[in-house]
């Protein structure tokens, strides 16, 4: 537990030291701007607006934020003393998975207060922002573990993250909903929509039931891969 608690903190200090903090408030002020300049009728929708820009938003904070943390503590050498650490595999991640996704979706949520008011059931809106974080952070730390170097891994992190974005196709009415049931995203997707009344009881449970099952399987992918990079990183003495 004190093992888990000291890296909680450091994760905090070193993304105060990245300048993440800054580049959030930086984000929420340009982002809520540029949204105030859009009219307010095209606005209104908020159910259409708001799970789409949480989709895309979140993916910057927590999906490419942890995989580019991996990469800078690897070459660092911190993952070869991680390794030999009571710190877990699996604490590693959740670590970055609790300060990425709060420090997102409190990013995302001022943007959402900016520009949308504070109507609609914040239970249900932070719970699929939640969700989002989990799997973005979860599949960001999996892929991260695969590449070398930041430049490797933009490439396929760009297609990996459009394919992600694939259920906001139906969501925007460009397309129907049913292939995308099973896409890792839909139900915090469901989850967000519910949260501004576009949804039912049994819409509520597709996104609960769904979030955390795609959450679970994004967390145990991303903390297989990040253990079997700090073991790798151990038996060559780092990379």
């Amino acid at each position: 537990m004190i093992a888990f608690v000291t890296a909680l903190r450091w994760d905090i200090v070193l993304q105060a030291r990245n300048g993440f903090y800054w580049a959030s408030a930086f984000v929420v002020v340009l982002v809520g701007g540029l949204l105030l300049g859009v009219p307010e009728s095209v606005r209104a929708d908020a159910a259409a607006w708001v799970p789409a820009l949480l989709a895309v938003n979140l993916q910057i904070t927590t999906f490419f934020f942890v995989a580019g943390l991996m990469l800078l503590e690897r070459d660092e050498g911190t993952l070869t003393a991680l390794a030999v650490s009571p710190l877990s595999p699996a604490a590693y991640l959740a670590t970055r998975t609790i300060t990425l996704t709060t420090l997102a979706a409190a990013e995302t949520v001022a943007v959402v207060l900016i520009a949308f008011g504070t109507g609609g059931s914040w239970l249900l809106i932070l719970s699929g922002t939640a969700a989002l974080g989990v799997i973005y952070t979860g599949f960001g730390s999996g892929l991260g573990a695969r590449y070398a170097s930041v430049n490797e891994m933009l490439l396929p992190a760009s297609v990996f993250v459009t394919v992600l974005l694939l259920p906001l196709l139906p969501h925007l009415g460009l397309g129907p909903r049913a292939p995308f049931l099973v896409h890792p995203i839909e139900p915090a997707l469901a989850l967000i929509r519910a949260g501004y009344g576009d949804g039912n009881a049994r819409e509520i449970a597709f996104g609960a039931f769904g979030s955390v099952f795609w959450s679970a399987v994004a967390f145990a992918w991303g903390g297989s891969r990040v253990g079997l990079l700090m073991r790798d990183t151990r038996a060559g003495g780092g990379r």
